[in-house]
């Protein structure tokens, strides 16, 4: 899958809902957070800086593999 600007993603901010069994925690309801890709790294195509749909259009960069993004939509 090659990523670029205009892509739609979206990666788990949060969870809302957790459950317990014993003493594991495990969590249950993701909270997503979604962004459009800005820019693709020539160094690594798998991080990329998004605009963030939030209230304040924050910019991060994040990585496929470490922050777990998934494409939902091609530009």
């Amino acid at each position: 899958m090659s990523l670029a600007p205009g892509d739609l993603i979206r990666w788990i901010d949060d969870y809302d809902i957790y459950e317990a069994s014993g003493d594991v925690v495990t969590p249950i309801q993701p909270i997503y957070a979604y962004g459009i890709v800005i820019e693709v790294s020539s160094a690594d195509p798998k991080n990329v800086v998004v605009s963030r749909f939030s209230d304040n259009g924050t910019l991060s960069m994040i990585h496929m593999i470490h922050d777990g993004f998934e494409l939902i939509s091609k530009g």
